[in-house]
């Protein structure tokens, strides 16, 4: 008798243990696959409506002329920091989710702001990295390129801040949770909008929740470079 029991409380024992005592399993993590060219150089052109000139920078849009004369030793991160139309590279690299592959165009920028925003004193610039994570079939809209094409996306991760450096396995855990969470109808939707000019080269500008139509933005202001150049972003 008392061995019967002994073998029916192991048994319940041992049910007990297998509803409220769940092995811990971490999520799998995810790793980049294809990694395309990096572009590091294009001209920005803005139109400044006061001068009625347009004024061209390396790698950020700006109309502001000053920095080419009075300014000058304020350009490069300071006047970079200070919109958020510029890069220092950009890439797009692949992931795989749930047998779905995602490609994440990732642009790394110059960030600032003021250590006292209060009386908006101390300016300070850092490096930021986003991502933009698009499907394959927005993504593909690159490989044709005649007139404007729009990319859009929901899912946006960034990374990078005064005492936080970039670390890759922390991007990519940023990017898993985000293509993991179910997105809502009032969720910001960011455009990456590229067209080839008349002339044949490329105009685009970065990813970004526009409030006007990406026709328009284009009339003056934007990113422009040669095809063969812009295409190293292009994963075929």
């Amino acid at each position: 008798m008392k061995l019967k029991l002994i073998l029916i409380t192991l048994l319940l024992t041992g049910s007990i243990v297998k509803v409220f005592g769940q092995e811990r399993v971490n999520r799998e993590k995810l790793n980049f696959e294809t990694t395309s060219d990096t572009l590091i150089k294009a001209t920005g052109w803005a139109y400044n409506s006061t001068l009625g000139e347009w004024i061209d920078y390396e790698n950020v849009i700006s109309d502001d002329k000053d920095y080419k004369d009075k300014y000058e030793s304020l350009q490069g991160a300071y006047m970079k920091s200070k919109t958020s139309q510029n890069f220092q590279k950009v890439q797009t690299k692949t992931v795989t989710y749930k047998g779905t592959t995602y490609y994440v165009l990732i642009v790394n920028k110059w960030n600032g702001r003021f250590e006292y925003p209060s009386i908006r004193e101390d300016w300070y610039e850092y490096e930021q990295t986003f991502g933009y994570i698009f499907t394959k079939q927005e993504y593909q809209k690159l490989l044709k390129i005649e007139n404007l094409i729009e990319l859009k996306t929901k899912y946006m991760v960034s990374m990078g801040s005064k005492y936080q450096k970039y670390d890759e396995q922390k991007f990519l855990d940023l990017i898993q949770t985000e293509i993991s969470t179910e997105k809502r109808k009032y969720s910001t939707e960011y455009t990456f909008p590229v067209m080839k000019s008349t002339e044949g080269t490329i105009r685009f500008y970065l990813p970004a929740s526009f409030s006007t139509q990406s026709n328009n933005i284009f009339e003056k202001k934007y990113f422009e470079t040669d095809f063969e150049n812009f295409s190293k972003i292009i994963i075929k």
